[in-house]
């Protein structure tokens, strides 16, 4: 089974735009009718990481929910001395805003990202959810130049059954920002998360049908992160 798609490079194409207040996103604007919440979560993430800081911090793990739950991945990739700084209910324009001081403050070779699936919950369109992406990718190319960037894909929980097309096209869109660049990699959790007859495995899905119980991490985001951190940056 094939649990990663390698991705090469693509231009650099959005210019860093200067922002005014804290926090606010690092370069586009939030979408209409939108805020930025969560910032005494990321506060109370950043000072605890800081403590162990000096340890060394070679991943972070970041983005929403699905990672915050994500309890043992501190543990399952251990090798790669990671911090999990997953937060609330994230959209991508609140990973852009808290991007400086979750993970470029903390210098780390590798960062991790699962978002966009709350974006969806919010309306936005594939689009939106991919440029974003895409910035945040720039961002961190731009702060960090050598850091290696793996993206997860965007879930197609059965409670985004009826936007699944949305879910699809974003993570299509980004996969292929990805493609023939070197220091990013695609990593497709769907093949896991669905039966041979192409049904979603509801035993690892929490009642909510939306988060994941910790089979799912077991059996499928941490072997599939794992396998793309050995490829990305091979242990010393």
């Amino acid at each position: 089974m094939k649990f990663f798609r390698v991705i090469p490079h693509l231009l650099l194409a959005t210019l860093l735009v200067a922002c005014q207040g804290a926090p606010q996103p690092i370069a586009s604007p939030v979408p209409e009718g939108q805020e930025i919440r969560y910032q005494a979560q990321v506060q109370e993430l950043v000072e605890q990481s800081r403590v162990i800081a000096d340890q060394g911090i070679r991943t972070v793990l970041v983005g929403s929910s699905i990672f915050r739950l994500w309890k043992s991945a501190e543990d399952d990739l251990k090798s790669w001395s990671p911090v999990n700084h997953g937060f609330g209910g994230s959209r991508t324009w609140e990973l852009l805003a808290y991007l400086q001081e979750l993970v470029i403050d903390f210098h780390p070779e590798v960062v991790v990202i699962y978002c966009g699936s709350n974006d969806i919950n919010a309306n936005e369109g594939a689009v939106g959810i991919a440029d974003r992406t895409i910035e945040i990718f720039e961002t961190l190319e731009r702060s960090l130049p050598h850091v290696k960037t793996i993206y997860v894909s965007i879930n197609r929980a059965p409670q985004k059954k009826d936007r699944w097309d949305v879910v699809d096209e974003a993570n299509a869109r980004i996969e292929a920002a990805c493609e023939g660049h070197p220091d990013r990699w695609f990593v497709d959790v769907n093949e896991g998360l669905f039966d041979d007859a192409g049904m979603p495995r509801y035993d690892l899905y929490l009642d909510d049908h939306l988060h994941f119980t910790s089979e799912a991490y077991d059996e499928v985001f941490a072997p599939r992160v794992l396998d793309a951190l050995k490829c990305v940056r091979p242990l010393d």
